[in-house]
């Protein structure tokens, strides 16, 4: 059997001669497909012949991707190379069988590109060409953020991530419910060995943001919507100390970024914001480069006082104002880009001290010296007032009884002769007297 570069010489030299002949006899006529990554896919050519043509016999059929050094399929002499890496689509395929479509076993990205399909008959050769648009689908994607918690109208990034897809795609962004804000991201894509592409997009979130939702929509190449991710900020409240002051006072406000002083994490500083109508730095306290100090702002220099450790301190504001009302958080940074939120305080500064008194309702008049002894006389008047109740509900009634019945007993007992005598007298007679 002659070499495949024998054989393709041979079959260049017929091709140009049967197309200089303007050889009509054969068509090769093929469709665009779709593969799948991973998947079987089809490259669909039929050979047409004229109604002059008889008897058709394929000799030879090559498949080749264009730019490949090797052909994917070659048949002649009544057999396929087994160096192919493709197959027919027909099981049963003979030289009488005018469907030369063949399979992709296993799609690829390398199998990516455009092919053209030659044809050798005993009638003439022909030849067409098929595009294959080999696609993978992305992965449902994930967003991650920095810091790890974030609260609606903090700083932060937020990243989303997808991969095993192909051709490149899209990431696009949406904040609340269909809100585009891609402008404000930026995307990078990286590929694989494998050729499939994974793509990124930052978007980073600036403070005083007030969105509650952030959604990452993945779109293929052809602007389909493939996959999406939901990222909604901590709705959970920060902790917070309120605390009350009059004008012209001091307030201390403590802050640390762990219980544990002695912790290994690594600060570069702290900065402790005040926030009314809007946000404003009150402090940066720096550990490097050089000493620990705290560097104030304009409005609050030399009324701030700074004791302890950047771990674990306490700020001390003094010559408070009505203006320094508002919430103060203790943000600790491990680097340039993240914030950690310790503590929140809510500072309430008003004009006078609430539920004051004058001078004269707080002077001592006395009559707290006369409060144990009024006391002392209610309770003796009630004791008695109770004693007095009980004596005549009960004893006085008894006291009645026990003395009527001594004088019945103290009465002298007469004799039955002086009864007589008295009822003699009033001319009275004892019953069963004779006349």
């Amino acid at each position: 059997m002659a070499s495949t570069g024998t054989l393709f010489l041979i079959f260049a030299v017929t091709f140009i001669r049967e197309g200089n002949a303007q050889n009509t006899f054969v068509n090769v006529n093929c469709k665009e497909n779709v593969g799948q990554y991973g998947q079987q896919s089809l490259l669909e050519c039929i050979v047409q012949t004229t109604s002059e043509a008889s008897d058709i016999q394929i000799r030879v059929v090559t498949w080749r991707r264009q730019g490949a050094d090797k052909p994917a399929l070659v048949f002649h002499d009544g057999r396929i190379d087994p160096k192919s890496s493709f197959t027919f689509a027909e099981p049963s395929w003979n030289n009488k069988n005018m469907n030369v479509s063949v399979l992709i076993p296993n799609t690829r990205v390398a199998d990516n590109g455009r092919y053209t399909c030659m044809v050798m008959t005993n009638s003439g050769d022909g030849k067409g060409e098929v595009n294959l648009k080999v696609t993978a689908k992305y992965s449902e994607p994930i967003i991650s953020s920095i810091p790890e918690k974030i609260t609606p109208g903090s700083n932060g990034e937020l990243t989303c991530e997808t991969h095993g897809g192909y051709p490149k795609g899209d990431i696009r962004w949406f904040v609340n419910d269909n809100t585009d804000w891609t402008k404000s991201s930026k995307m990078e894509v990286k590929g694989a060995q494998d050729g499939l592409l994974h793509l990124s997009s930052k978007l980073p979130l600036l403070h005083g943001s007030i969105f509650s939702k952030y959604t990452c929509i993945v779109y293929n190449a052809t602007g389909g919507k493939e996959a999406e991710a939901v990222f909604i900020p901590d709705p959970e409240v920060e902790e917070h100390t309120a605390v009350y002051q009059v004008s012209g006072e001091s307030v201390t406000l403590e802050c640390s970024f762990t219980e544990s002083p002695n912790s290994n994490d690594e600060l570069i500083g702290m900065y402790l914001y005040h926030d009314a109508k809007t946000q404003e730095q009150v402090l940066y306290y720096h550990s490097s480069p050089g000493p620990e100090k705290i560097s104030p702002r304009i409005r609050y220099s030399k009324r701030v006082e700074k004791r302890g450790s950047l771990k674990k301190h306490t700020i001390t504001i003094s010559n408070l104002t009505v203006e320094d009302s508002g919430i103060y958080r203790c943000v600790y940074k491990k680097n340039v880009q993240s914030e950690d939120i310790r503590n929140v305080y809510i500072l309430v500064v008003s004009e006078v001290a609430p539920y004051s008194v004058s001078k004269k309702e707080s002077e001592p008049d006395g009559s707290e010296e006369c409060l144990p002894l009024m006391l002392i006389i209610g309770v003796t008047s009630a004791v008695s007032i109770m004693v007095t109740m009980i004596f005549t509900w009960l004893i006085v009634p008894k006291v009645k009884q026990w003395t009527s019945r001594r004088r019945i007993r103290n009465v002298p007992q007469q004799s039955n002769e002086y009864v007589y005598e008295i009822m003699t007298k009033n001319g009275l007679c004892p019953l069963g007297a004779s006349d």
